[in-house]
């Protein structure tokens, strides 16, 4: 039911409110990888760098396939809208988080793209573990 009415929300551009139900969801099933993907734009939309960063990780361990697999068309999802306007204006995001951002969002587009991102945060911040174990899964799975 929860994931549901968070696909309809977000579906909406309601991400406020999909957050919460795709939250309750992945507490009943902690394992679906549709809810989890969502969840991150979500989180991104609402400028959690730092949840997105961390659910992402988590996920692309798990299954990287789930984001590489995705058709943001076919899905309804505004990864290409929110690309540009990250890349053409966002000045209330520090840099670093601009460029999480990104790298996340382009992983359900283009690999090289996010790769191109995520290699850029781990050379200015190379003792980064959430970037490296990034960086290590995104050239695996190159």
């Amino acid at each position: 039911m929860n994931e549901m009415l968070g696909n309809q929300y977000f579906l909406a551009r309601r991400y406020k409110d999909a957050t919460n139900q795709f939250e309750k969801a992945l507490l009943i099933d902690p394992l679906n990888t549709n809810v989890k993907k969502k969840l991150i734009i979500c989180y991104l939309q609402a400028n959690e760098i730092s949840l997105a960063l961390k659910l992402f990780g988590d996920l692309i361990s798990e299954d990287i396939s789930v984001i590489l697999n995705s058709d943001p068309h076919k899905d309804d999802c505004p990864c290409l809208k929110m690309i540009s306007e990250l890349e053409n204006f966002h000045p209330n995001l520090a840099e670093d988080d601009k460029d999480a951002a990104l790298g996340i969002l382009w992983l359900y587009c283009d690999i090289l793209n996010s790769k191109k991102y995520f290699n850029k945060l781990l050379s200015s911040a190379p003792q980064n573990t959430d970037y490296q174990k990034i960086n290590r899964l995104l050239n695996n799975a190159l």
